[in-house]
């Protein structure tokens, strides 16, 4: 199997599992996405980072409908009524000349008619006011939740980037080896005919080769899953195909490590939510306590009223005109100790979130430590597994030059071989996981977002 037939069967896997867009099917152009572009992709279309992006503008109206009831409230009302039949009232009857008796007299008139306005305005209440410092801190609230949702979708995006990519550097190489293979094996039917090779050494060469087709399948069913997923984080319809770009490289250990931030802690969005959330209780205490204050609001009110026996409301003469205007000075005075309660449980809520700050900046202190510690062990492997495939290929070319030469066994090719693909298998997943705890000392410093720059 040569080079080309190699990289077209390669190809083909891969369309299963990725391939092309659907824009570019038709004229055959292979389209290709490297880590930046997927994330651009992803914070631009990501499902997850939509609804954030609503949650925080939900929260901008609720701020915004806050500060509304500082405005004045003004209300208009219309009402008209036909009343069928009148109550009747019972009224003394010494007033008519029948003394001690009741007589009943209907009061009213059968149609009335009012339409008005009503005006109030809030000039004190300290609650309020608090009130509307608790939605801006909410809006930033949301803000803090958009950002670290946008964190942990760079976070999943690159970490699955990594999978696709080790799986297709895995089935990259499985076919390369599977062609070397293949190439043996023709010679070997050749050396059978011809009674140089033994049959027996044929099938088991013949068994090998199946079940490098096996694997290479699940591979190919791996990468395709990953793939999938890959799309799920993107938002993007899983009809859509594209190819992973990428070179997965062994970068030097200082370059991970010398980025570190000196105060990366205060900087961490979890930090920034939990002080968002102290801040919050710290002001819904105060806004308890306030509601001990009084509170004062103007009001006016002007209508004009329509009775009469005809529903003739054209005419001037049955309106009448009211209109009052005054303040309203609302003093607490005592309400069974519900105030005291409700601010002992607000200030029990703020110590839980004191401890929750406390322990989670030790836990941001903890993370970077095994980060750190994780990269270096990580790149140690990965420089391991590497010399180990230099050598395993070594090995591997060496022996099939001895084996061609009639100066090697089938089994001692078939047991180099597959610890060439051992080889090779460990390094690109050491390789793969060094990517990652670099990733993860990222996230551990709250530096997700240099990513998608």
């Amino acid at each position: 199997m040569n080079k080309s037939i190699t990289k077209s069967l390669f190809l083909s896997l891969l369309l299963l599992c990725g391939g092309y867009l659907r824009g570019k099917a038709q004229d055959k152009q292979p389209v290709t996405f490297d880590l930046q572009e997927c994330l651009q992709y992803g914070l631009e279309n990501s499902y997850e980072l939509h609804k954030a992006k609503f949650g925080t503008q939900e929260s901008e109206a609720a701020h915004k409908e806050a500060k509304s009831a500082l405005l004045p409230q003004l209300n208009g009302s219309v009402s008209v009524t036909d009343n069928l039949k009148l109550a009747t009232s019972m009224m003394p009857g010494d007033f008519f000349g029948m003394l001690g008796e009741l007589i009943g007299i209907e009061m009213g008139v059968k149609y009335t008619a009012v339409a008005g306005i009503d005006l109030e305005q809030v000039v004190f209440d300290a609650g309020l006011f608090t009130g509307i410092k608790m939605s801006r801190n909410a809006h930033e609230f949301a803000s803090l939740k958009e950002r670290m949702s946008k964190e942990e979708l760079i976070y999943n995006i690159c970490n699955t980037f990594y999978d696709v990519l080790y799986s297709e550097n895995l089935l990259r190489n499985n076919i390369e080896t599977l062609g070397l293979m293949d190439s043996i094996y023709t010679k070997m039917e050749l050396q059978v005919a011809q009674n140089i090779t033994r049959e027996i050494d044929l099938n088991r060469m013949k068994v090998n080769i199946s079940n490098m087709r096996v694997d290479i399948q699940k591979t190919a069913a791996t990468l395709s899953q990953q793939m999938n997923y890959l799309k799920v984080l993107m938002g993007m319809p899983l009809e859509y195909r594209f190819l992973a770009k990428g070179n997965m490289k062994l970068s030097p250990l200082e370059t991970s490590l010398s980025s570190v931030q000196v105060n990366y802690a205060q900087n961490k969005t979890e930090l920034l939510i939990l002080n968002n959330e102290k801040k919050n209780g710290e002001l819904e205490i105060r806004q308890l306590r306030q509601t001990y204050l009084p509170t004062l609001s103007l009001f006016a009110s002007s209508s004009y009223n329509f009775e009469n026996e005809q529903f003739t409301i054209t005419k001037s003469t049955f309106w009448s005109n009211g209109t009052y205007f005054g303040a309203k000075l609302s003093i607490p005075i005592f309400d069974g100790g519900a105030k005291h309660h409700k601010i002992r449980q607000a200030q029990f809520r703020l110590r839980q979130v004191e401890e929750d700050i406390k322990q989670q900046q030790q836990t941001i202190e903890s993370d970077g430590f095994n980060a750190r510690q994780q990269l270096q062990v990580a790149f140690q492997s990965a420089n391991a597994q590497q010399e180990n495939m230099k050598v395993a290929e070594k090995s591997y070319k060496q022996g099939i030059m001895l084996y061609q030469e009639g100066l090697y066994s089938i089994t001692d090719l078939l047991d180099i071989e597959k610890s060439y693909r051992e080889a090779q298998s460990a390094y690109m997943y050491e390789l793969s996981n060094y990517h990652k705890s670099i990733l993860e000392l990222k996230k551990s410093e709250g530096r997700l977002m240099e990513i998608k720059n």
